[in-house]
């Protein structure tokens, strides 16, 4: 039974490897992820044919019309007898029907119209490098971005209903669904290459900031406010900018001091600038202690001192500094 076990394992085996290699040869011939029988850069770089030499329709219809055995054989039949099977023309039809992938499809929920785009403009406005393209499967789809931003530049029509049978300005993305609220931050800085990701198709700035006005994120709870915002502010300061500007820190620590400034955190240790300030700025540390008596009575210097000579050469070396060395013009306090 073991033995009849493995011949019938093995059997299995090499059944689903033939089918394999027999689904590769079939992607090979019609381009899913092999060498393709047809280059449009052999057929429009090269031999400089017209797009409407094999899409008959495209400057007439609403669909272009895809190719049929009978316009490749006005060139094939003189050129295919000499190519291996596999290589033919005949490849890429099932019968009478084009079979080969068409990279550039659009939904059936898209109304569009060749006519009228290609009358107007050049085929490589919507098809991007076609003209150099070896691989119809390598072909990038059409993006709605590329629609929108030509029907801005030509001030067309942009609303939805232009160009969708179902989309409307109230449709949303099958994202939008279920936990989207909650989720919805992560995909907006995410920045993702999907149309459904590009937030401003429909919203503008003033959306989210009309919205955060009034409904703080959902971890913006007590917590956050007492303590855990100065720890995601250090670590994601952008983050912290999509909503907040850098007065609305200051307009609130000018009054309330952050809770670690307690106990040791003056004098005698006096490290406490570079905590947050870093890299300092040229305010250097009256950018928030700007009242500060201890940092408004400096020490004047030495009647043999002159502001030109380098302090550092001896304060912070051999004569110890009562504070941090903040990388200020030492002049600037200690005239």
């Amino acid at each position: 039974m073991a033995v009849l076990g493995r011949r019938s394992s093995t059997a299995i085996l090499f059944g689903v490897a033939a089918l394999a290699l027999a689904g590769c040869v079939w992607l090979r011939n019609l381009g899913g992820d092999g060498h393709l029988a047809f280059s449009h850069a052999r057929h429009v770089g090269q031999e400089k044919l017209d797009c409407a030499n094999c899409h008959a329709e495209v400057l007439a219809a609403d669909e272009p019309g895809m190719p049929t055995p009978d316009t490749c054989t006005v060139c094939h039949g003189d050129i295919d007898p000499s190519k291996p099977p596999e290589r033919r023309v005949e490849t890429l039809f099932h019968g009478e029907d084009f079979a080969a992938v068409h990279a550039s499809a659009l939904s059936g929920e898209v109304v569009f119209s060749h006519k009228l785009h290609a009358t107007s403009q050049e085929c490589d406005a919507c098809h991007r490098g076609i003209a150099a393209n070896e691989r119809v499967s390598s072909l990038r789809p059409i993006r709605m971005e590329t629609c929108t931003t030509c029907h801005a530049d030509k001030k067309a029509p942009s609303a939805c209903t232009t160009c969708h049978t179902a989309i409307t300005e109230t449709w949303k993305p099958p994202s939008h669904a279920s936990n989207w609220k909650r989720m919805h931050g992560l995909a907006a800085r995410a920045h993702g290459e999907a149309t459904a990701d590009n937030c401003f198709m429909c919203h503008t700035e003033a959306t989210c900031s009309s919205c955060h006005q009034s409904q703080a994120p959902e971890n913006h709870n007590n917590y956050w406010r007492q303590r855990g915002h100065g720890i995601t502010a250090m670590v994601d300061r952008e983050n912290c900018a999509a909503c907040h500007e850098p007065a609305s820190c200051d307009r609130c620590h000018a009054d309330v001091k952050p809770r670690n400034h307690t106990a040791t955190w003056g004098q005698p240790l006096d490290t406490h600038c570079l905590t947050c300030h870093m890299p300092l700025g040229q305010e250097g540390c009256v950018a928030c202690h700007a009242n500060t008596n201890s940092h408004l009575s400096a020490t004047p210097k030495p009647p043999d001192h002159y502001p030109g000579m380098d302090c550092r050469a001896c304060h912070g070396l051999s004569q110890k500094l009562p504070h941090v060395d903040n990388g200020d013009d030492c002049n600037s306090c200690h005239r």
